[in-house]
């Protein structure tokens, strides 16, 4: 028996790989490196039984050797699985029965190592060899893949506050930064799996609590060290204390004006490290379940993790939103009412960038989002009719204005400058400009 490794590194927590694997939406997808038509049926935990099959129900039966969930995964392969029946005497003759089939995720700086352990009966190394790699770069495109990422409007100090962020974080990366002359321009980066889009826009449009970004800290030594590193230069806006929700929780403003809720948790109770969360306040205040419920109709989505209202005597409205968690095409997002007597809002410093292949795509979001009170702006930027700001773009919009030929990458720019919705054939044309 061969024994084989195989390895990749995905931007993502451990959770969304652990996710792309197992789910039994994804694993199809990743699998048809495989099989065109993969199955997986498990009883998630030691010793529990799991069959993988393909299109007419047969293949391996195995069980369960080791399990530590979103860390590590041993699948011991017992025998073939045929019409319904085990058949363990044919995998023993033919070498299979014992294989151990191992993954384990590790947090690396920006994101995890999936590293895959595999033993083969004699022979089958040069399919393995050939298929795996190929498995393998599916789960690194389905558990990276964004439809939305959230995108930050700075004030000339970008530089600045992406390596404060990266710095802060212990599983975090500089992605990209694009520069002209010696200022940054825009930039990428991840911390604790979330990508960030960010912009160096100038001093139109400030931060503010209306969104914010909840992290979730595994231990009080993380939280702490985070909370420290956070706030220098910054403001408290909620004590770091005990609340009926969490042990150790407080919201804090960053020297920069992003905003920071830190809690003491288990990130797998989210699914992800960093959840933006939208705060309606004044008179937005009880509008975050209807934009909950629109946002869930708009991208297609039945994910709603959990939903708490306000009761009798409570510090707002009954029946409001105390907070709710949900999910929109792999993102998590949050949303509470937060009562009156503020003095701010949504605007554009913190939008949300929609990632779209085609113009079908674009068309589809950006009539979505506008309709019932929305509003159009510049440049693939809108408002929705609750004032969120969003972006909806074309993939081959950010890959066209970086070009390395500046002659193209200014054609497109310039055509994008006079859009409001973004259409892809104009940028086309003006990239193939001579």
């Amino acid at each position: 028996m061969k024994k084989l490794s195989f390895s990749i590194f995905v931007t993502a927590t451990k959770e969304r790989v652990w996710d792309v694997l197992w789910n039994k939406a994804t694993y199809p997808e990743w699998t048809s490196a495989f099989n065109s038509d993969s199955r997986m049926t498990a009883d998630w935990k030691v010793g529990g039984k799991v069959l993988f099959t393909g299109e007419n129900g047969d293949g391996l039966c195995s069980e369960i050797a080791a399990l530590e969930p979103h860390l590590f995964v041993a699948f011991r392969h017992l025998g073939w699985y045929k019409n319904g029946i085990e058949d363990i005497e044919s995998a023993e003759s033919e070498g299979w029965a014992g294989a151990m089939e191992d993954y384990t995720l590790t947090e690396e700086k920006g994101g995890i190592t999936l590293l895959v352990t595999v033993e083969t009966a004699d022979g089958a190394e040069p399919y393995f060899l050939e298929k795996f790699p190929l498995a393998l770069d599916l789960v690194k495109k389905i558990a990276e893949k964004r439809l939305i990422t959230p995108f930050l409007w700075f004030d000339e100090r970008i530089e600045a506050a992406v390596n404060r962020y990266t710095t802060a974080f212990p599983n975090a990366a500089v992605l990209s930064m694009a520069r002209h002359g010696d200022t940054v321009f825009t930039a990428s980066f991840s911390l604790g799996g979330q990508v960030f889009s960010a912009l160096n826009g100038g001093p139109r449009f400030t931060f503010n609590p209306a969104i914010s970004f909840t992290v979730m800290c595994e231990t009080l030594a993380e939280l702490n060290e985070l909370w420290t590193n956070l706030l220098e230069g910054g403001k408290v806006l909620m004590t770091l204390q005990a609340y009926p929700w969490s042990e150790q929780y407080g919201w804090l403003q960053d020297e920069f004006g992003v905003n920071w809720q830190i809690s003491l948790g288990k990130v797998s109770d989210v699914g992800q490290k960093i959840t933006p969360s939208l705060l309606f306040v004044d008179g937005r205040n009880g509008q975050a379940e209807a934009a909950m419920q629109h946002y869930l109709s708009v991208f297609k989505s039945d994910v709603v993790d959990g939903i708490l209202h306000y009761g009798p005597g409570q510090h707002n409205t009954e029946g409001y939103v105390q907070h709710a968690q949900f999910g929109l095409g792999g993102q998590k997002f949050m949303v509470m009412d937060g009562g009156n007597g503020h003095n701010y809002t949504f605007n554009e410093a913190c939008s949300f960038v929609i990632s779209c292949e085609t113009q079908e795509e674009v068309d589809y979001y950006w009539e979505q989002l506008t309709s019932n009170g929305g509003e159009e702006s510049q440049c693939a930027w809108l408002k929705d009719k609750f004032g969120v700001s969003w972006q909806v773009v074309p993939s081959i919009l950010p890959r066209y204005i970086t070009d390395p030929n500046p002659v193209k990458a200014n054609n497109v720019m310039q055509a994008m400058l006079q859009m409001r919705k973004i259409d892809i054939a104009l940028l086309q044309e003006a990239y193939d400009k001579n």
